[in-house]
């Protein structure tokens, strides 16, 4: 049995033999929550989604889970090398993944399940004012999302990259589940490079390749990136610094903060319209650890 590789969750990961891997709960209290993700895991499998699967999930039990072990590439390995077509290609099927969820979904007042989670982080926080400001925005603005499936942590760090097919891996249970999370999700991995500074993978290529594919996403769900998009992107934000373990991370959500729309009008005298940061302002040049992925299915 080889340990593997986890994620800031904090769950740890073991590969049983060559077609098992094992994922285990870090706490008795995120017991039910693993068991959750499972469950998640399973219904994407039952889906139907051209070129995206998932690991089977084989067993479950009271504090882990046993599912396929997939022997792919990680994103750092796949665009390293990827040709124009294997770029194309994750582009088609991110499109046909987003296509086929708007085409089932249903408008759903979040309000009180956003409400809910704000006054969840701002214990944790280092932004506290911030956090009130986005509770009395979201209170004297009702946030309506588009209700469909959501993967939960969609970042190309849960994707095992294959020539043909794309695994997603490391299923989340969401407080809203909506489209919105998973685009979230990937603005946090494309445009902030969140991953690629993290696991200290940054190369100009990658970036260009993320750059290029976040940019087609945005033009093909721009009438999605609304009021709503904006507050899951911060609400995506803030629920992450809970879980830094590094100085090197907190400093690179700070910046990625900063540079969310709504930022803007918390700092503002006069309250106005959302105003566009701009690219410079957004990015964050920070290296970090070399806590590299494995070649396979990876933590959370």
């Amino acid at each position: 049995m080889t340990k593997l590789n986890t994620g800031l969750s904090g769950c740890s990961l073991e590969l049983i033999n060559d077609r098992v891997l094992r994922k285990y709960s870090p706490t008795t209290d995120y017991n039910s929550r693993l068991l959750s993700q499972a469950d998640k895991q399973v219904v994407f499998g039952n889906r139907i989604y051209k070129n995206i699967d998932a690991p089977k999930v084989y067993d479950t039990q009271e504090n882990y889970f046993d599912m396929e072990y997939i022997a792919g590439k990680s994103f750092e390995e796949f665009f390293s090398s990827a040709s124009v077509n294997d770029v194309e290609f994750v582009v088609s099927t991110l499109f046909d993944y987003f296509d086929t969820l708007i085409s089932t979904a249903r408008s759903f007042d979040a309000t009180k399940q956003i409400l809910t989670k704000i006054d969840s982080l701002k214990e944790k926080s280092s932004h506290k004012k911030y956090i009130e400001f986005l509770r009395k925005y979201v209170e004297d603005n009702k946030i309506i999302v588009p209700h469909t499936f959501c993967h939960g942590d969609l970042t190309f760090a849960n994707i095992i990259f294959h020539k043909n097919r794309l695994f997603f891996i490391d299923f989340l249970d969401c407080y809203v589940d909506t489209f919105l999370s998973d685009l979230v999700k990937l603005k946090q991995d494309l445009h902030h490079l969140w991953a690629v500074h993290n696991q200290d993978v940054y190369s100009v290529r990658i970036h260009q390749i993320y750059q290029y594919i976040w940019d087609k996403l945005e033009i093909r769900y721009e009438s999605f990136m609304n009021e709503s998009f904006h507050i899951l992107d911060v609400m995506n934000t803030l629920r992450i610094e809970p879980y830094l373990t590094s100085d090197d991370q907190r400093v690179i959500l700070e910046g990625i903060v900063k540079s969310t729309e709504l930022y803007a009008i918390s700092c503002s005298s006069d309250g106005g319209a959302i105003n566009q940061i701009s690219k410079n302002e957004t990015e964050v040049d920070v290296v970090t650890s070399n806590d590299k992925s494995y070649d396979g299915n990876r933590g959370d």
